[in-house]
């Protein structure tokens, strides 16, 4: 039995999650194609919609014009930015994006968008007025430290004056549009100095920004990130899934996590997102367990636009291919379930609350960990293999279940999810059908 809580403290600045972010879940939106228009008017009036299913927290990926040099495809890549100040003409105008903001706020969500501090197009506007402030080799031709990423010049954070016109960017968005913060693209390809600078410019004027890193260290959140992304969870759940291996290898990510992680650290979850094949053709069926697995575990659950349909094509960057929410598997009606389970007003044990992993005896495929917040615990048993398994919990745990008053258990991760309340008691030996995630609560939760 551990029990894991972050022990790292003397960051370097106050980087407290803003309790709106804290554990929600964060939905991912992908202008061009989440809807046939790809603009910010037609993905406003998808707002109530989302809203009802259970989101609050949206992420839109880069806004910005789309440089011509060196593009990729034919639209070109939204991470290829021609002006930080300035919205995607295919988009819309600052008014529509500036409604949009305004409409998200008034159904009591939240909205963050992507901003790309590293690199820029290959034809941003202050290049020929200032190429100094880009990163040049020994004969003066720009550059990047990506060979790959051909559309894109890396910014030169030695230049004072490319420094203060990034600060100014990002703060821009924040003062004049009302945002609620930032995912900062391959965040740790920049400088601390620049980001230890630049968030209390932010916070400054929202002091509950929410900050999230596209990079995974430990240093990023001293440096004043609040959360960042788990990709060791992420790749060891697609090795675990397609070699079958223990569920060690998926505590071992956790643990890491939780251990070697500043305390107020938050770890970004999931399944996929932009850069990842979709969860449906990677997991196939068994997208169900893993979905259920980072909404109950600590951090951020991501959805991807599309996901929440079961959607098998990942949409090109470079091209206009519309996510269509062809729900033929019932896929929706899941992901509605795990948001509301994890908003539920009870469920602040699953957003906030410590983890701790419990033994059991019988099967090397089934993990089990309670979460822990006060006088609450909810005790989560996920079996990844694709066979039935019996399991018995270890006495210490099993003796201390049975002074609960009173036991709720709920299924996560089937096809046919269920919730009633038991007032027995649990019993020590269970046998867990294939792919399902067993969940009981010594507290009432309401759906």
């Amino acid at each position: 039995m551990t029990i894991l809580s972050g022990f790292i403290s003397g960051s370097a600045q106050e980087n407290t999650v803003p309790a709106w972010a804290e554990g929600y879940p964060f939905y991912e939106v992908y202008i061009r194609d989440i809807s046939p228009e790809g603009t910010f008017i037609a993905f406003e009036a998808r707002l109530p919609q989302l809203k009802a299913d259970g989101i609050a927290n949206l992420w839109l990926m880069p806004i910005h014009p789309i440089g011509e040099k060196g593009r990729k495809g034919s639209l070109g890549c939204p991470y290829s930015a021609r002006d930080y100040f300035q919205v995607n003409p295919e988009y819309g105008t600052e008014a529509d994006f500036k409604s949009l903001v305004i409409a998200v706020h008034s159904l009591g969500m939240r909205i963050i968008i992507d901003m790309v501090a590293n690199h820029c197009a290959n034809d941003y506007v202050e290049m020929e007025n200032h190429p100094d402030w880009f990163a040049q080799d020994s004969a003066g031709n720009f550059t990047r430290e990506a060979a790959d990423w051909s559309d894109v010049t890396d910014w030169n954070f030695d230049n004072p004056g490319a420094v203060d016109y990034l600060e100014r960017a990002m703060v821009y968005w924040v003062k004049e549009f009302a945002i609620d913060g930032y995912r900062c693209d391959v965040a740790g390809m920049v400088p601390d100095s620049f980001w230890q600078r630049v968030i209390p410019q932010l916070k400054a004027v929202k002091p509950d920004i929410f900050m999230l890193a596209e990079w995974e260290s430990p240093q990023i959140h001293l440096d004043g990130f609040n959360a960042t992304y788990d990709w060791n969870l992420y790749h060891r759940m697609i090795l675990q899934h397609e070699k079958d291996l223990p569920v060690d290898t998926l505590w071992q990510a956790i643990e890491w996590r939780e251990i070697d992680y500043p305390q107020e650290a938050v770890s970004l979850k999931f399944v996929e997102n932009h850069d990842q094949e979709r969860a449906y053709s990677v997991f196939g069926e068994d997208f169900r367990v893993e979905a259920a697995l980072i909404f109950t575990l600590p951090g951020i659950p991501l959805i991807y636009n599309g996901q929440e349909y079961g959607a098998v094509e990942k949409p090109s960057l470079f091209e206009k291919e519309t996510i269509t929410n062809n729900d033929s598997t019932n896929i929706h009606s899941y992901y509605k379930q795990l948001l509301a389970f994890r908003n539920n007003a009870q469920a602040e044990v699953f957003r906030t609350g410590n983890i701790e992993r419990i033994d059991i005896y019988g099967s090397d495929n089934v993990l089990a960990f309670t979460r822990n917040l006060q006088n609450k615990t909810a005790l989560v048993i996920l079996n990844l293999s694709a066979e039935s398994r019996p399991i018995k919990l270890a006495d210490n745990f099993y003796h201390k279940t049975q002074s609960w008053k009173y036991v709720k258990h709920s299924k996560l991760g089937n096809k046919s999810p269920s919730d009633s309340i038991h007032q027995n008691k649990i019993m020590q030996e269970m046998e867990i059908a294939p792919l399902a995630v067993e969940i009981f609560t010594n507290y009432l939760t309401e759906p």
